[in-house]
């Protein structure tokens, strides 16, 4: 049986002879470094059980230490990377799996998703399976191994596609957005966040997107009085010497000497005029308590207040998400557990976070996202998300990218097309079908359990990222291959 070291060497450029050093403290994960000079060349990750998990390669680091360039390769057709693919799969995978689809990544790759199937039903088992990086050389830089066990559940059909339809069709899905579109601030009518689904007994569902943000889980809040300055908030003393750069500012400790070769404790990066980036790296210490979750989303807030002003009538604030509250996946939450329980998750949590901070000395956080709001309208793209240190109150990190307020406040927020004209134009085309839709099993976390729901599709080419409010202009994504 060909060693795993073997096997990857032959998707790698130049072939590297390659080898795996696992961590001592942590057998899952390891890196893949050249044999002879011990040089990194990417990271592996593998279950618990010693299957393959995640891949990663660092075709630049192979290419910088030795004597190989992409320049020497040809690019390779679509069908020939799937037959790449298709042998690396079958290397690490013993499950049968079924092409699903390929799409280009940054001009460079394709991602290539691979999926098992419900036989029966002929329907794909979504995130079953391996998706797939690989460069237009057919070298691979990424995967992705599902490992999980799954259970098909057959629950009886009580509705048609069609009375799917009805059923999602009774409300809007589309809603009023401004979005930067070439440059521009455009007044759109885009899809609702999240995923809507009828399950075959004909109830509605709906799952959150993750990372996306809507009117539906933020709140407004009071207006904020600025009490401590930008500099305090990052963390800024008397001792420290403060080196400028044009618009940037940056903080060493004491009077170094060295600053182009030491790296700044705190940062002040003004890439342009409408994106900063601010980032502290000062000393803390670990308290007894960390601070009580309203006096971060203060910290946060008079931050915003301090740089962009108004903030209350500008921004509305994502509710916090309890840590441990998944409930919507069968996952238990915090109020489900016992004193005990609670009491062994904290110990556990508190090791993970000593461990964390030993190796990168980074305090703990908590994230503040809030969603630019303009007259009642979101700008999701302007949401800023703040970090803020949680036994220090320190603003940690954040990123401000700012709208033209010039060009906000003279566009006209009025549609000319109406909501339900829009609604209809966006259902126009969409079909309902059959689907397996994952669900966690209550009593086993490992296990997973694959319902059956209707789901909304467009036609092939046909899928409405956006249709625009004033003058109806339809704008469509970008088509991607795609097996049935």
């Amino acid at each position: 049986m060909k060693s795993w070291e073997f096997i990857l060497r032959d998707y790698m450029i130049g072939r590297p002879v390659i080898a795996i050093q696992y961590d001592e403290d942590d057998p899952t994960v390891g890196e893949i470094v050249d044999l002879n000079r011990e040089l990194p060349y990417g990271q592996i990750e593998v279950t618990e059980d010693g299957k393959l998990a995640s891949l990663l390669i660092e075709m630049e680091d192979i290419m910088e230490h030795n004597d190989v360039s992409l320049d020497e390769y040809e690019e390779l057709t679509q069908e020939d990377l799937m037959g790449i693919a298709e042998d690396f799969i079958d290397e690490f995978y013993q499950k049968e799996l079924t092409f699903r689809s390929i799409s280009e990544w940054n001009g460079e790759s394709y991602l290539l998703t691979f999926e098992a199937k419900d036989v029966a039903l002929n329907l794909f088992l979504p995130n079953s399976g391996v998706t797939l990086e690989i460069n237009k050389q057919g070298f691979i830089l990424s995967a992705t191994f599902n490992q999980s066990y799954y259970q098909l559940a057959y629950p009886d059909i009580q509705i048609s596609a069609e009375d799917a339809k009805e059923i999602l069709f009774e409300q809007p899905l589309v809603e009023l957005a401004i979005t930067d579109l070439n440059g521009e601030l455009q007044l759109l009518y885009k899809p609702k966040s999240g995923t809507f689904r009828v399950h075959v007994d004909g109830s509605l569902q709906y799952e959150e997107d993750f990372m996306e943000y809507g009117e539906q889980n933020a709140n407004s809040f009071e207006p904020v009085t600025v009490t401590e300055s930008v500099k305090t908030l990052l963390g800024v003393t008397d001792d420290m010497q403060l080196i400028e750069d044009g618009a940037n500012r940056f903080w060493y400790i004491g009077n170094s000497k060295n600053t182009d070769e030491e790296e700044p404790v705190i940062k002040i990066e003004n890439i342009d005029s409408m994106f900063m980036e601010y980032e502290s790296l000062v000393e803390w210490e670990e308290q007894k308590e960390e601070l009580p979750e309203a006096t971060l989303a203060n910290k946060a807030k008079r931050f915003l207040e301090a740089i962009v002003g108004d903030v209350h009538e500008k921004y509305l604030l994502e509710v916090q998400q309890a840590e441990m509250e998944y409930s919507s996946y069968g996952i238990i939450t915090e109020e489900d557990l016992s004193e005990e329980e609670r009491q062994f998750f904290e110990e556990l949590e508190l090791e993970e976070d000593d461990e964390f901070d030993e190796n990168f000395d980074f305090e703990p956080y908590t994230t503040f996202s809030f969603i630019r709001q303009h007259k009642g309208v979101l700008l999701s793209d302007y949401t800023i998300h703040i970090n803020v240190g949680k036994y220090t109150g320190i603003i940690r990190e954040c990123s401000l990218l700012l709208p033209n307020e010039g060009k906000l406040n003279t566009l006209d927020i009025v549609p000319v097309l109406p909501l339900e004209e829009a609604d209809a134009k966006f259902k126009e085309q969409l079909e309902m079908h059959l689907a397996r839709t994952e669900v966690n099993d209550e009593e086993d976390e490992d296990l997973i359990i694959y319902d059956l729901t209707y789901e909304a599709e467009f036609p092939a080419g046909k899928e409405i990222m956006a249709i625009n409010a004033m003058n109806g202009e339809v704008y469509y994504a970008e088509e991607e291959y795609e097996e049935d």
